[in-house]
């Protein structure tokens, strides 16, 4: 019986010792924190798979970070207008995400690579996503704000990804010459926003299209917008013709469109001109892309597949407002008295939470 007890004693301690950890990431500067940034704690070894790693809003960093463990990593959102204080957590280097089964939430960042399989990255801002690897597997983009470009591996190895619920809009400055999201095979593209537009005649741009190089995909519940005013077909640059070709493999319905498709009928097309009786058009981030009912004929309320609304507030994820993680709470505002009031300073403290 003793010795029953003894191992069970020993087995509690070493279940107990191998409970997934949580880790402050943020400068020197700011008291509480475990690491100066996530590289650090990647090479910590008592920084294990199955732990958090919580980025606090002052960690701002410009060095490339490897994520090689199989991790969650936490951030405080992108929209700095949420706090008094304006100021996120931000890697403003590349994240490369060396292994399978990490999790990223809620950070503002430059550029993502997925080297392995099964990787998420949600709630996200960043102006560029590439999957980095010809050996990856299926990665995951859940309402995330993309401000640039989303591509596969190569175009003659095109790489797997599930986007659900994200805003994807060209930047111009940035890479006028090069489609929005391109280079992919076997992927889901649901209830998302992507849109480009232009006014130019340089070939490389104007040429360029919302969606090419896709087979094999499902692309569903979108709204769709290219514009080129210096193109004599403006309105038509959602998706090169080889996606929509006959023999692409993909499923293309319910989508909402600025220009016309052959061979998927089921889709709301030549919506030219209808910017504003589609998108609500004011407030920042994902607020902007709301469905507005002021018209009465918005071809996006009601026409996704499961009877829901396309574009990306419908579907299974949302996009939330501003990115902020889900159930934990911040400091909204912070107010410190100007005076003593019998011999105390009064502080008020407004603190918020994300529900959806």
């Amino acid at each position: 019986m003793k010795k029953f007890t003894l191992s069970m004693l020993m087995l509690l301690a070493a279940v107990m010792g191998a409970q997934a950890k949580s880790w402050k990431i943020g400068p020197s500067s700011v008291a509480g924190m475990d690491f100066a940034s996530i590289n650090a704690a990647m090479e910590a070894d008592e920084v294990a798979a199955g732990d958090t790693l919580y980025l606090d809003q002052y960690y701002n960093e410009n060095q490339e970070q490897t994520v090689n463990k199989k991790v969650v990593v936490i951030g405080t959102g992108y929209d700095t207008s949420f706090t008094d204080e304006q100021v996120v957590a931000e890697l403003t280097g590349n994240l490369a995400l060396k292994t399978n089964d990490v999790i990223v939430k809620s950070v503002r960042l430059k550029s993502v690579y997925f080297y392995n399989d099964n990787c998420v990255i949600d709630r996200c801002y960043t102006t560029f996503v590439k999957v980095n690897s010809a050996a990856a597997g299926m990665n995951h983009i859940y309402s995330c704000y993309i401000y640039g470009r989303l591509e596969g591996y190569t175009e003659s190895n095109c790489s797997r990804l599930e986007i659900q619920n994200c805003i994807v809009i060209d930047n111009s400055t940035a890479n006028p010459a090069i489609h929005n999201i391109r280079n992919l095979t076997g992927s889901i593209i649901n209830n998302s926003v992507i849109t480009r537009s232009y006014s130019t005649t340089n070939d490389g741009a104007r040429n360029c299209y919302c969606l090419a190089n896709i087979s094999n995909s499902v692309i569903a519940n979108n709204i769709i917008y290219g514009f080129n005013s210096g193109h004599s077909n403006y309105y038509n640059r959602c998706m090169t013709s080889d996606v929509y070709a006959s023999g692409s493999g993909n499923t293309i319905m319910h989508n909402v469109l600025s220009g016309s498709i052959s061979n998927y009928p089921t889709n709301q097309m030549n919506w030219r001109e209808k910017w504003s009786v589609i998108f609500v058009g004011s407030g920042s981030y994902s607020d902007y892309y709301k469905l507005t009912t002021e018209s009465g004929e918005n071809p996006a309320i009601g026409y996704a597949t499961d009877g829901g609304d396309c574009g990306c507030h419908g579907g299974m994820f949302g996009c939330p407002s501003g990115g902020r993680p889900q159930y934990i709470p911040y400091f909204k505002k912070v107010t410190v008295g100007s005076r003593t009031e019998e011999g105390k300073l009064p502080v008020t403290l407004k603190i918020a939470i994300q529900s959806e």
